[in-house]
């Protein structure tokens, strides 16, 4: 629950998406394994990009076809389940061959739900080309696998406790990137939980991180973190996974900057209509940097996305969202020396068309730009997907 987990949270959220669909004709198979569904499916997208390397000129523009398979299966026996999928991104370029790639994404969870003990062990992998965070642009292969096993046990029906562990573990393909950002982050805690809603509650978590990099390892360093949050249904409508609180972390060189500060994170989802959903995502977070001899970045972002649908097969996506990154020391670049500063912005929408249960299209526009008072980190870059999925 600390800032150091932002970059893992991006990955997270990916894996989220990549899996979060609502299955049409998921297959049964409890007739030969009671408790077990299987469903499968597969997408097309031809995908437009204005600006390939998101670069401040010169850009190159390219058409991308992706073929998108995968499979969730899930094992549900009493109150307790195993849940485990996969996705596989093909990307061919039409133009830029040499960027051929393919992505692997797969996630995996063990829930055990006793009367007074909920224990989850959870797996997350991600190999994309998809740059993390703000900072980094155009195509960088990177490896993202994150475990989180956790427990909590319910005292009474409204006080809970719990511990948490999280091991991430970052790599990137670019050495130039790697020697300085690949790195191993541990974060162990413990919170309490106060439900003071039928479906709801707030937490206060302690946690004490230790970030080592493989070839930095000046980088190094540990934190003390402290949040509270808000999870779960606040009101019919509005349901929360809204964190906030202050880091303290300490890097074990002592020639590198510290970061003291206030950090935040997660989401508030409202439906104040049946057809209207709204979702604000928020973060402020430590980031990793790349930047001279930078370490760290902060970022300040927000989100705002609203999903109506205007008839039962139709849905509109509109989104916008912005924010800023403030580096932490002077660097040299484009011929002056200052503290970089950042300021980004993406807005889109995208229509969706069920066909039939099985059968979903849509198209989506996304224009994504970044402003800098070093020139040489501004891009514009405009992205035009259509998509066909299959899902059963």
């Amino acid at each position: 629950m600390d800032s150091r987990s932002s970059f893992s949270a991006v990955a997270v959220c990916l894996l989220t998406l990549a899996l979060s669909w609502t299955p049409a004709l998921a297959f049964d198979l409890g007739q030969w394994v009671p408790g077990l569904k299987v469903s499968p499916f597969l997408s097309e997208r031809v995908e437009y990009e204005s600006n390939i390397f998101q670069t401040p000129s010169h850009s190159k523009d390219d058409v991308i076809f992706k073929t998108i398979p995968g499979v969730l299966a899930d094992y549900t026996f009493g109150p307790h389940s195993i849940t485990a999928g996969y996705r596989a991104e093909i990307l061919r370029y039409l133009d830029l061959t040499d960027q051929d790639t393919v992505h692997h994404i797969a996630v995996g969870q063990l829930r055990l739900d006793f009367p007074r003990t909920l224990l989850t062990l959870k797996e997350d992998f991600i190999r994309t080309s998809d740059p993390p965070g703000t900072e980094l642009t155009g195509r960088i292969l990177s490896n993202t696998n994150l475990l989180r096993p956790e427990g909590e046990y319910r005292v009474t029906p409204s006080f809970s406790t719990g511990v948490n562990y999280s091991w991430t573990r970052v790599r990137f393909d670019d050495r130039s990137i790697g020697d300085l950002i690949d790195r191993d982050e541990h974060l162990i805690g413990a919170s309490v939980f106060w439900k003071f809603l039928p479906k709801g509650d707030v937490f206060l978590n302690y946690s004490y991180g230790i970030s080592t990099f493989t070839e930095a390892s000046d980088r190094d360093f540990t934190s003390h973190n402290i949040t509270v949050g808000l999870r779960g249904d606040i009101t019919s409508k509005l349901s929360s996974s809204f964190r906030i609180g202050y880091t303290r972390e300490e890097p074990v060189n002592g020639n590198q900057t510290s970061f003291n500060g206030l950090i935040l994170g997660g989401d508030y989802v409202y439906k104040p209509l049946e057809r209207l959903t709204l979702t604000l995502s928020t973060q402020r977070a430590r980031q990793e940097s790349t930047f001279g001899t930078v370490a760290f970045y902060v970022t300040n972002n927000a989100t705002l996305s609203a999903l109506y649908q205007i008839l039962p097969k139709v849905t509109l996506t509109a989104r916008l969202g912005g924010g800023t990154n403030e580096y932490s020391t002077k660097q040299t670049a484009d011929g002056k020396t200052d503290f970089r500063h950042d300021t980004f912005i993406l807005g889109g929408a995208q229509a969706d068309y069920d066909i039939q249960p099985w059968l979903r299209v849509g198209l989506e526009y996304l224009r994504t730009s970044r402003d800098s008072n070093f020139p040489s980190f501004r891009f514009v870059d405009d992205r035009i997907t259509g998509r066909a999925t299959v899902q059963f």
